[in-house]
């Protein structure tokens, strides 16, 4: 893999290249380096960063700090998480109308080294530990896409957020229950959710549906995933007229898109549009302050929640809102916690090899038996036989 160190005023300090030397469809570039990775050198960043090209390449980007003074930026690579197929290559070439460059690219992805997703974060994790003496979890490593624009102070906190939230709820990258997932995230309105969620797989999850067109490949797949959650969203309580609606303006706005990049920033539109309609018609069934305790309740769903900690929240009076509670969701508010504990306990079972026992330590049960008892009641049978029945094994 090729090494670059660049100082915090945009100077190239250290350049340790491979043979493949730079991606030809980039020669047009003012500056081959900087420009394809969106860098802003005196930008740092507090763990590392995989950037993802618009063709599929990956850099690994980690800041350099020593005695808490910034040093650089260390970066990684390109790699390939995949072999690209000559027919990929063959699309590419014509998406980006590179004809004369044709065999100047093939050679340049047949000669980048294959790096899966997993190992990447891996190096990446050993490499921080060398330059900074800090060991992360591979939950710490970031990925983005390079088009994207790079990361300011409250993106940052976001993202750490994020990291956090990855850490507790056990939402890793690699899933093959993907779609099942991100069904149910659509069916529930579960907004809160795809901020810890991956929104696109990764290109080398998908077939390839085009032989004359990358970007045309991937439009399939896309197209096939506004189906699929326009269908959810109307499972969800979305009236039928206005999910088809979308549907079609999704798919409009699809093809009108000629960037890797701008399709899978449309792919992230659509999920969050969805999610939020059906949210919005999951909140309309409940007053404003019932809504806020819900929220709540999703919010906190990993830690500890009690009937006065919800009151204190919407600042009503624990018996009165005990009275409103039941009125409008028919339960009472402990009642209502432990189904939402359930369902979460439900989600994780089905779409997740989170062991039971740490299921139910994550939801604040202390004792397993008494957390098996709870969800036999509430689903008839136990969490083990849930599994059995609910779960999406892993593809071979």
């Amino acid at each position: 893999m090729s090494i670059f160190f660049v100082n915090p005023e945009g100077k190239l300090i250290h350049e340790d290249q491979t043979g493949h030397g730079p991606n030809p469809l980039y020669e047009n570039r003012k500056d081959k380096l900087f420009n394809p990775l969106s860098l802003k050198p005196s930008e740092e960043f507090s763990f590392p960063v995989i950037k993802k090209s618009v063709f599929s390449e990956k850099v690994v980007l980690i800041s350099v700090i020593q005695d808490e003074v910034f040093q650089g930026s260390l970066l990684i690579g390109p790699s390939l998480p995949f072999p690209l197929s000559e027919g990929v290559i063959s699309g590419i070439v014509n998406d980006w109308e590179a004809f004369f460059y044709q065999e100047k690219v093939l050679q340049y992805f047949k000669n980048l080294p294959i790096i899966g997703t997993d190992k990447l974060v891996n190096i990446s994790i050993f490499a921080n530990l060398l330059f900074n003496n800090e060991l992360l979890s591979p939950q710490s490593v970031v990925m983005t896409e390079i088009a994207e624009a790079t990361v300011d102070n409250e993106k940052n906190q976001q993202i750490d957020l994020a990291v956090s939230e990855n850490l507790q709820s056990n939402v890793f990258h690699h899933d093959h229950l993907f779609e099942k997932r991100i069904l149910y995230i659509i069916r529930e309105g579960r907004v809160e959710d795809l901020k810890v969620f991956p929104i696109v797989k990764e290109e080398e999850d998908y077939n390839l549906l085009s032989k004359t067109s990358y970007l045309r490949s991937i439009k399939y797949h896309i197209i096939t995933l506004i189906t699929l959650v326009s269908r959810a969203s109307i499972e969800g309580g979305l009236h039928e007229e206005i999910a088809f609606s979308l549907h079609d303006k999704f798919i409009l706005q699809l093809e009108e898109l000629n960037r890797l990049d701008d399709i899978r920033s449309l792919a992230k539109d659509v999920l969050y549009t969805y999610a939020e309609k059906v949210k919005q018609v999951k909140d309309e069934r409940f007053s404003r302050t019932i809504t806020l305790c819900r929220d709540y309740i999703f919010r906190h769903i990993y830690e500890e929640i009690s009937h006065d900690d919800i009151a204190n929240k919407v600042d009503l009076n624990p018996k009165y809102l005990s009275r409103l509670f039941k009125k409008e969701v028919g339960m009472t508010v402990n009642e209502y916690i432990q189904q939402a504990k359930i369902d979460e306990a439900k989600k994780l079972l089905a779409y997740s090899k989170t062991p039971i026992s740490e299921i139910c330590s994550l939801l604040n049960y202390n004792d397993q038996s008494y957390f098996t008892k709870v969800f036999k009641k509430g689903v008839g049978i136990t969490p083990k036989q849930y599994r059995e029945r609910h779960h999406l094994h892993e593809k071979k």
